[in-house]
């Protein structure tokens, strides 16, 4: 494990803690073939052909991992929080509320817990203790999250506003209330109440703005639009926050992940009713645009579960991409503007995997689409394995666990470290991230969340 000044303080608290649509017709999709890694700076486009298979199947429990030992944030069935285990020995070192890190180390964090009748949302300062400011309020609440993802959002970018969303909210109700706390922890919580139906999308970087989704036709494929909050006042303000090349244009389908960037841009990759798209939301200016993505198997719920976002480390570019339909798409984020879109050969599941889609879907599991710490490689997980794609060609250069379906990926922070967590039987298997090799299998079964690998 790399050694950072907060080893020595978790050290602590382990033994403290333990037990204790945009709609227009999609653009087509080039054609690629991952047939190796091309030439570094090379722009010609691949041809078809098939990926090579790297390994085929999960290890066996019995082998032991020779790498770095790493800190995996994961969830079980029927416990609301997330524990850190250490994966060579799935020993439970820590054991958290479900929150925003706030600090990117983990370090640092954003929970609401629910306790009886109220909710302590907490500045929760991951030491000894698990100290920090805290604030309570009358109710169950929530952090939002966005599709699949199971970090949740609602923290500006600074920290000074956090919005919470009930736990339970009545079908019929005809408003949707949201609670509103002060970064500072301060004050006391206030609670926003609008008429209709609304879900959380995002925040302005300074907190003054919230954004929210309006369901307009739940039935009719989800049918929305986007509306934004004076937070100060607790008032929507007047219009609709849209695409104004595609104002004739209603918008409509389902969130399955999202990008927030430090310049104040959110990006929500939603699956549509005639294809996927990116709803790029301008947070700060309060406007909208729209970028389609290939059709390819939109029909397919199940499939389109396996759509992923993910940004470059250097922010340059955000990756979609979905292994289960061999789709990737390239994003330049300052452009507005699909750079690539290219079609690979998909991965084959070994048996029909059977999902709901819309807001009936399982559950956050994690993170289907990475990008390797040096920006080199993409990693996809899907129904049929996980697709390693070059990110300067967008080639396949291997495929991982060809045939078993993946819910999740996680890597360790030096990138030579790749986490899968497994549908069938909620296993996480350690692999090589240069060659797939299977190194070990964490101990324990019924994960059904991979969050996170903590930098510690």
């Amino acid at each position: 494990m790399r050694s950072t000044p907060l080893v020595a303080v978790i050290g602590l608290l382990c033994a403290a803690l333990l037990g204790t649509a945009c709609s227009a017709t999609a653009p087509a999709a080039g054609s690629a073939g991952p047939s190796g890694l091309a030439a570094s700076g090379s722009t010609a486009e691949p041809t078809s052909a098939a990926p090579t298979s790297a390994a085929s199947s999960a290890p066996s429990p019995t082998l032991q991992s020779t790498s770095p030992d790493s800190w995996l944030a994961v969830g079980t069935k029927g416990s609301p929080g997330i524990q850190v285990i250490r994966a060579s020995t799935g020993e439970q070192m820590l054991d958290l509320s479900t929150g925003v890190p706030t600090d990117n180390q983990w370090g640092r964090m954003v929970t609401a817990t629910v306790a009886g009748s109220r909710t302590m949302v907490r500045d929760l300062i991951v030491q000894p203790g698990l100290s920090g400011a805290f604030v309570s309020l009358d109710g169950a609440w929530k952090l939002p999250t966005i599709g699949l993802d199971p970090v949740p959002v609602g923290v500006a970018l600074g920290g000074a506003t956090i919005v919470l969303t009930e736990v339970a909210r009545s079908a019929s109700s005809a408003s949707t209330r949201f609670a509103v706390v002060d970064g500072s922890f301060a004050k006391p919580a206030r609670i926003i109440a609008l008429p209709g139906r609304f879900d959380y999308d995002a925040l302005s970087p300074d907190g003054r703005t919230l954004y929210l989704v309006e369901h307009l036709d739940v039935a009719a494929g989800g049918a929305y639009q986007v509306r934004d909050v004076d937070v100060a006042s607790g008032t929507l303000k007047p219009g609709v926050v849209a695409d104004k090349s595609e104002l004739t244009e209603q918008m409509a389908g389902y969130p399955l992940a999202q990008v927030r960037r430090d310049d104040g841009f959110v990006l929500t990759l939603y699956r549509g009713r005639e294809h996927p798209f990116i709803h790029t939301l301008n947070s700060i200016d309060a406007w909208a645009f729209c970028l389609d993505l290939p059709a390819t198997g939109a029909d397919d719920a199940a499939a389109a579960a396996d759509w992923g976002l993910a940004p470059s480390p250097d922010g340059q570019s955000v990756y979609a991409a979905n292994s289960t339909l061999g789709l990737v798409v390239q994003v330049d984020p300052a452009k507005l503007a699909i750079v690539r879109s290219v079609t690979v050969k998909p991965l084959a599941s070994r048996e029909m995997i059977l999902a709901k889609f819309g807001h009936e879907e399982s559950g956050p599991t994690g993170r289907r689409v990475i990008v390797s710490p040096d920006g080199r490689t993409i990693f996809a997980a899907g129904a049929g394995g996980i697709l390693a794609i070059d990110a300067s060609t967008l080639r396949v250069v291997a495929t991982f666990q060809p045939g078993e379906s993946i819910d999740a990926l996680g890597l360790s922070t030096d990138g030579r470290t790749l986490y899968a967590l497994l549908h069938a039987g909620g296993h996480i298997v350690e692999l090589d991230a240069r060659t797939g090799q299977p190194l070990a299998t964490v101990p324990g079964d019924g994960y059904d969340r991979l969050v996170a690998v903590v930098p510690w």
